[in-house]
This record gives structure tokens, C-alpha cells and sequence, in this order.
């Protein structure tokens, strides 16, 4: 089993993303179970103020993302 960080952040429009403002432990057999594990957290993104969520690899290597395309006021 290999831990996976699941993280929460804005992504600004020029495609640069702030610190995390939420993180959490996954652990997993691989990245595609890390993968579903991740896909099933639920997270209020607009209390959070963010708009991207990213599962990084035991080696810090970003392996999965998605980002809220259609949230333009989060940093307000």
C-alpha cells in the first residue's frame, strides 16, 4: 500500500495553482485505486474557494486532476 495526497486549490487563470487549502491521505494499492478512492471525496469547493482538485503519487508526481471550468468568483 502507497499513501497518495488528495489536495484542494484555486487555479488561477493562468493555469498556476495556489497552496493547497485542504489536503487528505489517501492509501492505496496503486494509483488507479488512489484514483477511484479520490473520485469518491466529497468537497464543498465553494466554502473551500477553490476550483481544482489533484491526487499526487508517492514520488510528488501529479497523476490525476480536475478543475470547476465554469467558477469565476472564487478569489473574490
Amino acid at each position: 500500500m502507497r499513501d497518495y495526497r488528495f489536495c484542494v486549490a484555486l487555479r488561477r487563470a493562468d493555469g498556476a495553482l495556489d497552496e493547497p487549502v485542504h489536503e487528505e491521505l489517501i492509501t492505496a494499492e496503486d494509483g488507479t485505486s488512489a484514483i477511484a478512492l479520490a473520485k469518491a471525496i466529497d468537497v464543498d469547493m465553494l466554502r473551500l474557494r477553490a476550483n481544482a482538485v489533484y491526487l499526487v503519487d508517492p514520488q510528488g508526481y501529479v497523476v490525476w486532476s480536475l478543475r470547476l471550468a465554469d467558477v469565476s468568483d472564487v478569489s473574490a
